[in-house]
């Protein structure tokens, strides 16, 4: 059986990145804006969802969505942040 197609999208009323497994939310990336920054504090995944590369396609879609605002992330999540240490590619958008 075949998993379904997962849908992320930024629900900007709540604060927050979600990722979808067909109609059920699976995972959450929540964040705080101040000025030029995004805080991602807080990153999880569903109870069964685990290990099924969820939080990754989470956290990429939240921080290429913060380098398309022209923006800085501010990584206070440990799991944004060791995303973003072992993806190079986004350190530049960690602020000073």
């Amino acid at each position: 059986m075949s998993q379904p197609a997962t849908e992320l999208r930024d629900n900007s009323a709540k604060h927050q990145y979600e990722i979808f497994s067909g109609d059920q939310l699976v995972g959450l990336a929540k964040y705080r804006v101040s000025g030029n920054t995004v805080n991602l504090y807080h990153t999880e995944v569903e109870d069964g969802h685990e290990g099924e590369g969820l939080g990754s396609q989470l956290a990429k879609h939240a921080l290429d969505d913060v380098k398309a605002q022209g923006k800085q992330v501010i990584p206070s999540c440990p799991f944004i942040a060791a995303y973003i240490e072992r993806h190079p590619e986004y350190q530049d958008l960690v602020q000073a």
